[in-house]
């Protein structure tokens, strides 16, 4: 059964939806000009809602069926709001640079406080020193570079937010009446849906007008993966764990995540942003705000509704993971499978499957012109070991081969690239799985800090063993950037994207890990 994340969980998770809305500049950077907003919505949301629906049918046609019209009315009420609230956006950011921006789009965590206030529900003393935190950061930063010019902006980007207010605390509450998963996969399709119709009075080709190639193909997957699919589906499950002021005070943190953007990334992603003592400041107020809100001591005084808990498979100890208990789109295949080898076979290739899915699209993007090779695929290599064994290594493997045979990178330092590939995963599984006396479970601090420490030490084995054959081979290529590569793209993605991941498997979904059976 799974037992739902708690309230610590919700948050990491939070954060890294918020990750991924920053990220969302980089990705429209490789997008061109010419391509029409709308058409860009309609896909990436078509996307990210035919995955989860690939993934969940039974389940999100459940969830239809037992709630009928108030879940489909709410759907679209959200999928409206949504759509408002990003339209008043991306008017009002006309008017500022992105840093600016992202501080008048916090301006929702000083909203919803009032309104919970207004409407006669608790607001705690930290919920409030949190908020004026924020506020006070917004000021600072946003004072110096304010002109007069700018209050029109200004009043678009308010309306958004109280828009976005409201949002917020109609997701927290239908989040617990209904299945988190069945809302996020109606509000993309929705999205969709009302993204259509404008771009088809704009743009009646509509798809045929599209500047095809594999750089806009390559985006729209990317986007449809991380920030319609994963983000939508993770936000709406970690909100029902966590209160409004929570939700709304760790989105102020898009602020802080915006500027490192605007200030790092070179002109041809972002506009640049200069990093100005305001700036430094109200970054700071805005972190100090996020650690008065979600830090684990003391008690709020608002409470995280327990919301019911969805049954699940559980993997038996040491089995494989069985088909009762994968998505809806391999089940049908791994029931029909009675030998175990040719179901293990089965599962490598389907999770080679995903691992490609995810992987390929970045072999198709300089995102970062000088540093192309960003793998956020890395994020896979701890799950893979951890959940699925020998089997998850095999996969891990032998996509990195295949993806350098797509890519025309196969070379002999490929081999150790197979070796580095195997060792990560199986480095994760058999730390966590079999040497640990205690069950696997992110659900507290030190362990998610034990894990974050076995990530680094896996990504530094993983370059030790890559960067001696490329350097070897490849005199000219320069190891200690190669070895940094290695050892970022290893560590970082397992730790932004991996830990909310494996939360959603195991908490939402009901995965368990190899190994020992998950204590009660």
């Amino acid at each position: 059964m799974a037992r739902g994340m708690n309230n610590q969980q919700a948050n990491v998770c939070l954060l890294t939806v918020t990750l991924c809305w920053s990220c969302e500049v980089i990705i429209f950077s490789v997008i061109p000009d010419n391509v029409n907003p709308f058409a860009t919505t309609c896909v990436t949301s078509l996307i990210g809602a035919a995955l989860l629906g690939a993934c969940f049918a039974r389940r999100i046609a459940a969830a239809f069926r037992r709630d009928g019209w108030v879940l489909a009315r709410r759907t679209a009420v959200l999928s409206v709001m949504n759509t408002a609230y990003s339209v008043c956006f991306l008017i009002g950011l006309d008017y500022f640079d992105v840093s600016t921006g992202a501080f008048t789009i916090s301006i929702t965590a000083v909203v919803l406080p009032v309104m919970l206030l207004v409407m006669r529900r608790g607001v705690g003393v930290r919920t409030w020193v949190s908020a004026s935190c924020v506020l006070v950061g917004i000021v600072v930063a946003m004072v110096p570079s304010f002109e007069s010019s700018d209050w029109a902006g200004l009043a678009v980007m308010g309306a958004g937010c109280l828009i976005r207010a409201v949002y917020i605390l109609k997701v927290n509450d239908w989040a617990r009446e209904h299945d988190p998963l069945a809302l996020s996969t109606g509000m993309l399709g929705l999205n969709a849906v009302l993204a259509f119709f404008p771009w088809l009075a704009m743009q009646p080709a509509t798809f045929v007008a599209l500047p095809w190639s594999g750089s806009l193909v390559a985006a729209y997957f990317v986007y449809g993966y991380f920030v319609a699919a994963f983000a939508t589906a993770l936000n709406i499950l970690a909100q029902r764990r966590a209160t409004p002021a929570q939700v709304t005070i760790i989105y102020s943190t898009e602020i802080v995540m915006s500027t490192i953007w605007a200030t790092c990334l070179p002109a041809s992603i972002v506009d640049p942003v200069d990093l100005t003592l305001p700036i430094i400041i109200g970054c700071a107020l805005v972190v100090i705000g996020n650690l008065v809100e979600i830090a684990p001591v003391g008690s709020h005084k608002e409470e995280i509704a327990d919301a019911p808990k969805e049954e699940a498979s559980v993997v038996p100890n040491d089995a494989e993971p069985s088909a009762a208990h994968t998505p809806d789109l391999v089940s049908a295949l791994l029931v029909r499978i009675k030998s175990p080898f040719a179901r293990k076979a089965a599962m490598i290739a389907i999770l080679l499957f995903v691992y490609l899915v995810i992987a390929l699209p970045f072999k198709q993007l300089a995102v970062i012109p000088g540093f192309s090779d960003v793998r956020p695929v890395y994020m896979l290599q701890p799950v893979f070991g951890i959940f699925f064994g020998i089997p998850g290594c095999l996969a891990c493997a032998i996509g990195n081969l295949v993806g350098d045979i797509a890519s025309d990178s196969l070379r002999w330092s490929s081999i150790a690239g197979f070796v580095g590939n195997f060792v990560y995963p199986f480095l994760m599984y058999l730390f966590w799985t079999k040497l640990r006396k205690t069950s696997f479970a992110l659900r507290r601090g030190r362990t998610m800090g034990l894990f974050v420490a076995t990530a680094v030490a896996c990504a530094l084995a993983q370059a030790l063993i890559i960067t001696p054959a490329v350097a070897f081979h490849y005199p000219d290529v320069d190891a200690v950037l190669f070895f940094a590569s290695v050892l970022a793209n290893g560590s970082l993605f397992p730790i932004g994207f991996s830990i909310p991941f494996i939360i959603l498997l195991q908490e939402e979904l009901g995965f368990s890990p190899l190994g020992r059976e998950h204590k009660k």
